[in-house]
This record gives structure tokens, C-alpha cells and sequence, in this order.
């Protein structure tokens, strides 16, 4: 049985019908005439630069759509680009959805829900000069569009002759949202607003100069954040043409930074100026390496110095909150090497031109190793060490780093354990960056753990700690200690040598200053320092000659010494000390020994570049011998060249069998008696000496002693008929002049115009 339609049904059934082949018609129709057409408009109506021409159009009337394949753009033929950037590339597909045609043709606006560009290979030629051409093409006079994705795109950038890679974006990926161009965004730096973005690249390679490139693996860009995986840079340039060629940089090196997070992130442009705003930037590690150093002059470009620009550090405004960097690592030839540094820096603010400010800047637990490398180019001058910037650090610290000094050999000498650093206030400008220290700073505080300096000869230095507080610098318990026993040195020696073994206290240096004069020599000015109880033992086998040469007294020391220094006071208390020497290594060596020593200088300096300076003056008081006190008084003048010196001094109540210690196994005697009083005045030079002697005695005998320490009776006798035995009173004589031995110290020469006045006094 046949359904029966009704007339009305039927109607509506053809109308629609109708009206379903009349759009398929028109949509048919439409298609053929903008395949013929658009190519012409597109001719008529492009009055930009460049030429666009496709393979393919699909339309549908349905929902306003069109699809461009095989598109391809180029520069016309008849444009002048030299002052322009040319680009070229192709694109398999662009499709538009959403498109208000009617809008588009007649009033030149264009208006889509989306665009859609596949697989575009861009190549852009940059040009010798900025881009300075003004727009003035009317293709479309404003555009609104919801959304442009671009899907797996390529960009190239060459330089201006064709022939090089500047830049390279592989398989970009890009959602923009919102945008809208028209006369009033036209004239801006961005000449359209938006209100989303995203990006994905597979990879990025950048051309940094004819030395070095960058590349980086997968990068993820959106409002947010910035993610950037395996940033390096790498040399172009072979280490064999880095060395005998002119170059743009006068080093090779290896960054490696495996991720880079940028978060919170916001830029444009206010009026002129491109701002970067982000909230914080987080790198897992950073390895930078330079492998090679030179020091010839780098390759600039043609230009009178008057017309060179010294491009600022940061050539746009930015504000960093917080910048982390974990278990890196640095290196710079002829400088530090850092190992496993964490970074952090809070509150980054960059003003183009004006200044670099940081709140604050941490290296945590870094390894520092300084290996100075005399090859490497320390030459400073104003024009290549120019900033044209501040950079001041509200507070910059080292928290626990590890520090070692390497010699050139690179052999380690110097080893500083959780060294901490904390400075204020520290700027770096136009003019600190070419002085020897390149900053300037306030209230410096360090503290470490242990030091140990291994010296390249026979000592050891240790402390338990060095500390800077407050104007005063605190060392804990230093220790010079020999590295090998006193017969390794005896085994090793051929002229006399003093064989030592010093430990102290705490020293202290307060009222300080140092640095660098204006031509860049260095200086130390200390009011006071002090070293608190140090105990010295001082070795020496006299079997062996003095070496032949001058052995300058203290003035002449101090003299040539080729920086300028000057310690106002120096005070030692209750120092020991104890001088041992012998001539046969069977016997046990003679001791004098100095017991609660205090000692107090005044102007302790050099004599560098000096032509006056006040007199140097000592004061001692100690105990001689555990058996009674001895006070002298020195001075000399550091710039007499004549090495002028007075000294005076005296003892009260000395046992004479106190020094047994010494006479009996070095001189093979024994003394007894008592010295109420010994007093002496000299006055002498690098050659002689003279002045007075007095000593107040009594009951003095003398006892000469075989090896195996009983007394030789025959000349016991003979030299106690020599010696007087008592002086009844203060016997004064004037010494006979004493000739200096000048290979021997100013202690010998001491000693000799004591001995003198002695047998003068007691034969």
C-alpha cells in the first residue's frame, strides 16, 4: 500500500529540494568563480611588497570557509627591499573559517572565527639596515580574528648576503587568540592586541656571532611560563683558527643549561620601551666552560671611537622576583673555577641606560678552585671595559663555599673550608670595572672553618678560622709547621738554615684598610695588630755555613719590601720562645729560652715609594732563661740606608747556672754564680757596633767539661784564675767596635756585643 502525501508536504518537499540544489549550485558556482577571480583580486588589491600566489582553493557557502594549498609568498620583482627585511616560504595549507567575505571585499575588513596555517617553511633575508619603510598598504584595513593556529612551521632567518644562518625555529606550533589590528594599534611597536598566546618548538638554533651559536631542544611559551630544555652554545670556530685568526671574542667556550623555567611571565611595550616582567626563573644547572683564551685583538667593526655605542648590559626594561640556579658549574681560564654552585637571586630590576639592581644575590655551597693561568689577558682599558650601566647589589653572600688556590703548576697550596661572605651595598660602574678591585662595597663580614696553606718548600700553615667583623679581622690559632723532621732538614742542607715551629692564639687586625692607590698597586694600613701567645721554637745546626750572601738587618728588610704597607702597633703577649743550636748532631743542642714575652711595636712599614717615615721603635719585657726578667728597647729608621739601630737593655737577679742549658752541650761549660745586674747601651749600623756594657756579679765560676760531661780540672783552673769572680758594684766598660758578620741575623750581631762586653767585664 502506497503512502499518499499531501499537497503541502509535497510543496515544502520541492521548495526545500529546490533550495538544497540551488545552494549546492551556487556553492559550486561560487567555488569556480573565486578560483578564477580571488587571484585577480588578490593581483588588484595587493599593494604590500610581495607577491602571494597558491595551487588550490576550496570554499563553502555553508559556513563563509576557505582553504588555500600549496600557497607561496615572494617579493615582487619591482620592489626596492635593500633598506627592508625580505622573507620567502611556502605553506601546504591556510585554511579561514567564519569568514565575512561580503565585509571583506567591500570594506576591506577581515573578520573569521579561525585561521589555520599548515606546515609553512619561512625564509626571512635580514636587511644591512633597520627597517624603516612605513606601511602603507590597504589590503585589509582592520582584522578581527578569534583564533590563528599555526601547525608544524619552519623559520629561517639569514644575513643580509644569503649565504648565512642567523636563525632557525623547527616545527613551531602556535595558538593566538583574540586578535584584533586596526589605526589604532597600526602605529605601535606590537600593531595588533591579543588575549592568549601559545607556543611549542621542537628546537631553536641562534647565530651569536661568527665565533658561537646557540641551539635549544623543546620549547613551551604560553601567558604563563616560558619553558626552554637544553640551551647550549657551542663555538663555530676550530681551536687552530681561534688562535691565528682575528675573531669577535677573545675566548671559546661551552654553555650547557639542561632547563629553563620562566614563570608568571608578562612583556610589551610601554610607549617605546619593550618591558619583561617574571615572577621567577628556575634553571636546574648551568655548566659554563671556557676552553680557550687569547689575547689578541678582537675583531670589531669599522668605526671612529667617537661614533661607537656601548650597548647596555640589558637592552630593555625588566624585573625579575627571584632567579634560581641549582649545581652548576663555571670556569674562566686564568680566574675561578666553580663546581656544584647553587644560585639564587631575589628582586631583578633592569632600567635601560641607568642602572642593574639586585636585592639580593646567594652562592650556596659553591666549590671554588683558583687556578691563575699567566697567559690569560688581564690588560684593562676604559673603551673595552666600558658599561654604560650600574650594577648595585643591595647584599651579596657566599654561604659555606670550598676554596683552593692552585700555583701554575696545578698543584693545590691553598685549601679554605665553609668560607662565608656577606657584602653591602656593592656597585659596579664605568668606573670600578677598570680598577684592580672592579667594585665597590660596605660592611664586609667573612668567616670560615679551617685553612691550610702547603707552602711549595717545607711549611705548613693551618688556622682553625679567619674571621671579618665589625672593622676587626679575627685569626684562630695559626700553626707553621714543618713538613719534614729537623735530620730531613739537616740531610737536605748545604748552607745554614733556621728549621722553625710557631703556633699562636687568636690575631687580631682592627682599624684596617686596603685596596688599590691610583696606579693600581696595592696597600694595607693597620692601626693595630695583635697576636696573642705564640710559642716559637727556632732550630739550627751551625755546622753548616752561612750562605754567602747579605743577610739584611730588619730596616733593610722591611725597606725593600714592594708594596706599600704600614701597621701602626703590633703587640705580642706572652709569647714563648725558645732558640736551639747545635754543631754535632750527638750532642743535644744548647736552649736559650724566653718565657712570658710581651712585646709592643711602634711604625712597622715599608719603605716603598717612602722619602720619610717616623722611627720604628720595640719594647720587650720576658722572662730569660724561666730565671729573670729582661726589658730592652730598640729603634731604627726603616729609610736610613746605613741601617742605623740603638739598643739598650738590662737583667736583675740572673742565675748564672740558668744557662746551662746552653753552655754545657753546645760550649762544653758550666758557669755558676749570680748577675745582680747586667745593663747594656749599643749603637750600630750594617757594619759595626759599639757603646757600653755594665754588670753587677758575684761568685762567677767557670767549668770546662769533657764529652762525657765531667770536669776538666787543669783548665777549670786556669780559666777561674782568668775570670774575675765578683765585680764589687756596677763594672762599666765601653765596648771595643764589633764587626758585623753580614751573612749572619741582627741576634748574632746582639749576641757579639754582649759576648764582648762580658769578657771585657768578667777577664
Amino acid at each position: 500500500m502506497k503512502m499518499k502525501i499531501n499537497k503541502p508536504t509535497k510543496i515544502v518537499a520541492i521548495t526545500l529540494s529546490s533550495l538544497l540544489v540551488l545552494a549546492l549550485t551556487l556553492h559550486i558556482g561560487v567555488n569556480i568563480w573565486i578560483k578564477k577571480q580571488l587571484p585577480q583580486i588578490i593581483k588588484e588589491k595587493n599593494d604590500t611588497a610581495y607577491d602571494f600566489t597558491f595551487s588550490d582553493l576550496k570554499f563553502s557557502i555553508f559556513n563563509n570557509s576557505i582553504s588555500l594549498y600549496d600557497a607561496q609568498i615572494s617579493p615582487k620583482s619591482t620592489s626596492d627591499l635593500e633598506e627592508d627585511i625580505d622573507f620567502m616560504g611556502k605553506i601546504t595549507k591556510v585554511s579561514a573559517t567564519g569568514v565575512n567575505f561580503i565585509e571583506l571585499l567591500k570594506n576591506k575588513n577581515l573578520q573569521a572565527f579561525s585561521i589555520v596555517i599548515e606546515k609553512p617553511n619561512i625564509t626571512v633575508v635580514k636587511s644591512i639596515k633597520k627597517d624603516s619603510i612605513e606601511s602603507s598598504s590597504k589590503l585589509a584595513s582592520s582584522i578581527d580574528i578569534d583564533e590563528i593556529l599555526v601547525k608544524n612551521a619552519d623559520i629561517s632567518m639569514l644575513n643580509p648576503t644569503g649565504d648565512t644562518l642567523l636563525y632557525k625555529v623547527y616545527n613551531l606550533n602556535m595558538s593566538l587568540d583574540g586578535i584584533h589590528m586596526g589605526e589604532k594599534t597600526a602605529t605601535k611597536k606590537i600593531p595588533f592586541t591579543y588575549t592568549d598566546y601559545k607556543f611549542k618548538i621542537d628546537s631553536i638554533y641562534s647565530l651569536v656571532n661568527n665565533d658561537s651559536f646557540i641551539k635549544s631542544d623543546y620549547v613551551d611559551i604560553s601567558s604563563q611560563h616560558i619553558l626552554i630544555d637544553n640551551v647550549r652554545l657551542y663555538p663555530i670556530i676550530n681551536s687552530e683558527d681561534f688562535k691565528h685568526q682575528k675573531t669577535h671574542s677573545n675566548t671559546r667556550m661551552n654553555v650547557s643549561i639542561p632547563k629553563v623555567k620562566l614563570t608568571h611571565t608578562d612583556w610589551g611595550y610601554d610607549k617605546e620601551d619593550l618591558y619583561v616582567n617574571i615572577g621567577g626563573i628556575l634553571i636546574d644547572s648551568v655548566q659554563f666552560h671556557i676552553t680557550e683564551q687569547k689575547k689578541q685583538t678582537v675583531l670589531q667593526q669599522a668605526k671612529k671611537d667617537a661614533e661607537k655605542i656601548i650597548q647596555p648590559i640589558i637592552p630593555f626594561r625588566l624585573n625579575v622576583d627571584s632567579l634560581s640556579i641549582k649545581k652548576s658549574s663555571f670556569n674562566s681560564l686564568g680566574i675561578v673555577q666553580v663546581n656544584n654552585v647553587n644560585i639564587v637571586a631575589r628582586k631583578i630590576s633592569n632600567r635601560v641606560y641607568e642602572q642593574l639592581e639586585v636585592d639580593e644575590f646567594i652562592l650556596n655551597k659553591p666549590q671554588l678552585i683558583h687556578s691563575p693561568n699567566k697567559n690569560y689577558n688581564q690588560n684593562k682599558t676604559s673603551e673595552s671595559t666600558r658599561l654604560n650601566d650600574r650594577i648595585k647589589f643591595k647584599n651579596i653572600k657566599i654561604i659555606d663555599a670550598d676554596y683552593t688556590f692552585q700555583n701554575q703548576k696545578g698543584r693545590n697550596i691553598l685549601f679554605v673550608k665553609n668560607f662565608n661572605l656577606s657584602l653591602e651595598d656593592v656597585e659596579i660602574n664605568d668606573q670600578t670595572v677598570i680598577d684592580a678591585v672592579p667594585f665597590v662595597y660596605k660592611n664586609p663580614k667573612i668567616k670560615t672553618g679551617s685553612l691550610v696553606y702547603d707552602s711549595e718548600k717545607m711549611y705548613k700553615l693551618t688556622s682553625h678560622g679567619l674571621s671579618i667583623n665589625e672593622g676587626i679581622i679575627r685569626l684562630n690559632n695559626l700553626e707553621m709547621i714543618p713538613k719534614i723532621t729537623r735530620d730531613q732538614h739537616t740531610a737536605q742542607l748545604k748552607w745554614g738554615e733556621d728549621y722553625y715551629n710557631i703556633k699562636t692564639g687568636p690575631i687580631e687586625i682592627r682599624s684596617y684598610d686596603w685596596g688599590f692607590d691610583a696606579q693600581k698597586e696595592g696597600y694595607f694600613k693597620a692601626k693595630q695588630l695583635t697576636v696573642n701567645s705564640p710559642v716559637a721554637t727556632i732550630y739550627r745546626d751551625v755546622s753548616f755555613p752561612n750562605r754567602p750572601i747579605n743577610n739584611g738587618l730588619f730596616s733593610k728588610k722591611l725597606r725593600d719590601i714592594k708594596f706599600n704597607f704600614i701597621v701602626e702597633n703590633l703587640q705580642l703577649n706572652n709569647a714563648n720562645l725558645t732558640y736551639q743550636e747545635t754543631g754535632d748532631i750527638k750532642r743535644k743542642p744548647g736552649q736559650l729560652s724566653f718565657t712570658k714575652m710581651n712585646m709592643s711595636v711602634k711604625n712597622i712599614y715599608s719603605g716603598y715609594k717612602r722619602n720619610s717615615g717616623p722611627r720604628t721603635q720595640i719594647n720587650v719585657s720576658t722572662v730569660f732563661m724561666k730565671n729573670s726578667y729582661l726589658k730592652t728597647q730598640w729603634a731604627f729608621d726603616i729609610l736610613d740606608r746605613s741601617d742605623r739601630f740603638t739598643i739598650k737593655g738590662q737583667i736583675d737577679d740572673f742565675d748564672v747556672v740558668a744557662m746551662s742549658p746552653f753552655l754545657k752541650p753546645y760550649l762544653k761549660v758550666e758557669m755558676t754564680g749570680k748577675i745582680d745586674k747586667m745593663m747594656f747601651d749599643f749603637t750600630g749600623n750594617n757594619y759595626i757596633a759599639n757603646g757600653t756594657y755594665a754588670m753587677d756579679f758575684s761568685g762567677l765560676k767557670v767549668d770546662v767539661l769533657r764529652e762525657d760531661g765531667s770536669k776538666r780540672k787543669l783548665l777549670s783552673a786556669v780559666g777561674n784564675m782568668v775570670v774575675r769572680t765578683n765585680s764589687k758594684g756596677i763594672k762599666e766598660v765601653d765596648i771595643k767596635p764589633v764587626e758585623r758578620v753580614k751573612e749572619k741575623s741582627f741576634f748574632n750581631f746582639l749576641w757579639l756585643c754582649v759576648l764582648q762586653g762580658l769578657k771585657q767585664t768578667i777577664i
